[in-house]
Order: structure tokens, then C-alpha cells, then sequence
């Protein structure tokens, strides 16, 4: 892992490790590594693959520690909540991250990601006239691919994948 990377996971960890002292919960191995495993990852992760994850890794822990788990970071805005189209959440890391919107497509469910300075300043003009200051933003876009021969090649080898 690169320095930089490993600054960030310690420094989010600090940050956890205080948010739970100060509402008095327990901030237990388990927990801090799920917080360590979306930090380590680069790409969206559901709740059972986190726990798929740990247990290969050999962390005891039970997928309701999990889903709290992930329930906690994002009451503290160490993750994102997202919706990919799959009918179920993902996350991933928010901490020291540049704000960004999703594209994905609705055939073959890739995901790009993309951010916009434009699109900053209009989340940040909509909330002031509402009432609010701009913390964080997740967006997501649905479309198609325009690659259509690259699209059907994705769903094919996701075919093969679940078969």
C-alpha cells in the first residue's frame, strides 16, 4: 500500500476510533476492519462482499457486524451509500476523497466514475438556496454504453462469470 493510502486508513481509523469513544461505543477488531478493507479497496463494495472479504482474510466476525458496522461509518461520513442499479447498496470510502458522480450502464453495469467543478458549484449554489452548506454529494447517472460491441462483450463474460 502506498504511504499516501496508509496515511489516509490511519487517519480515518483515529477518526472512528473518536467517534465511538464519544458516543461510548466499543470500536472492536472487527469493526476496524471494515473500515480497513473499504480503505484498502479500490472499487464499490456491497455488505456481503465485505463479508465474503473478511472471512477469507480470517476475521470471526457476523455479517450483522457488518452492516452496523457500515450503518456507523456512514452516520460519520467515513463512507458513501450507493446505488449501482443492483437492487442492493454499495460503499465506499468518502474521507479525503474528491466528490464524484457515478455513470452506469444499465446493460452492462459498468461504472464510471467522473468528477466535475461545474457540477460542484451548482450542488453548492442548489444547497445555499436551501438552506444548507455542501458537505459531501453522491450522484448517480444512468444510461448506455455507446461502445455497444465492447457492452455485449461485458454482459457475455458476466454470463460466463454466473454460470
Amino acid at each position: 500500500m502506498s504511504k499516501k493510502g496508509g496515511d489516509t486508513t490511519a487517519k480515518v481509523e483515529s477518526l472512528f476510533k473518536t467517534f465511538m469513544k464519544e458516543e461510548r461505543l466499543r470500536c472492536t477488531r472487527e469493526r476496524l476492519s471494515v473500515l480497513r478493507e473499504i480503505y484498502r479497496s479500490n472499487t464499490h463494495l456491497d455488505a456481503d462482499e465485505l463479508f465474503v472479504r473478511l472471512r477469507e482474510k480470517g476475521v470471526a466476525i457476523s455479517r450483522a457486524t457488518v452492516y452496523h458496522t457500515l450503518d456507523l461509518l456512514f452516520r460519520y461520513n467515513l463512507v458513501t451509500k450507493i446505488d449501482l442499479g443492483h437492487k442492493h447498496t454499495h460503499y465506499e470510502k468518502s474521507w479525503g476523497v474528491a466528490n464524484h458522480l457515478h455513470i452506469i450502464c444499465l446493460k452492462c453495469g459498468k461504472v464510471s466514475e467522473a468528477t466535475s467543478s461545474e457540477l460542484g458549484g451548482m450542488m453548492e449554489k442548489l444547497c445555499r438556496e436551501h438552506g444548507y452548506s455542501l458537505g459531501s454529494f453522491s450522484l448517480q447517472l444512468f444510461g448506455e454504453c455507446i461502445d455497444k460491441e465492447a457492452c455485449a462483450r461485458q454482459v457475455k463474460e458476466k454470463c460466463k462469470e454466473n454460470a
